[in-house]
């Protein structure tokens, strides 16, 4: 199976807080989807906007792309970036990790 998530992370490109970008919520919120999928759960959409910056809440969609993987996922391999743009960008891939109670009713059937 292969699950595409796509959107930005932290950046705000008008307003007050144009140009904000945090990097440490990034890379937190990177790592909890191998570590801890539900942390960014914790957070209501007014409260990433403030984390993250009103284009933010876009971390929405790699959340709703690693819902789609069953169980545990490793990390392969991940990038952070801050380019010249208001925008920080990142990559992940995962791995989806089978629950062994899964593997066992395939080979039962």
């Amino acid at each position: 199976m292969l699950v595409i998530g796509t959107g930005g992370l932290s950046h705000q490109l008008g307003g007050e807080r144009a140009g904000f970008i945090n990097s440490e919520f990034d890379r937190a919120f990177m790592d909890s989807l191998t570590s801890d999928p539900a942390w960014a759960t914790n957070y209501s959409i007014p409260e990433i906007v403030e984390r993250t910056g009103s284009q933010g809440v876009e971390l929405l969609m790699w959340l709703a792309a690693r819902a789609a993987l069953l169980g545990d996922a490793r990390k392969v391999t991940a990038n952070y970036h801050i380019p010249i743009s208001n925008t920080a960008t990142g990559l992940l891939v995962l791995e989806n990790q089978p629950q062994a109670s899964l593997l066992d009713y395939r080979r039962a059937g």
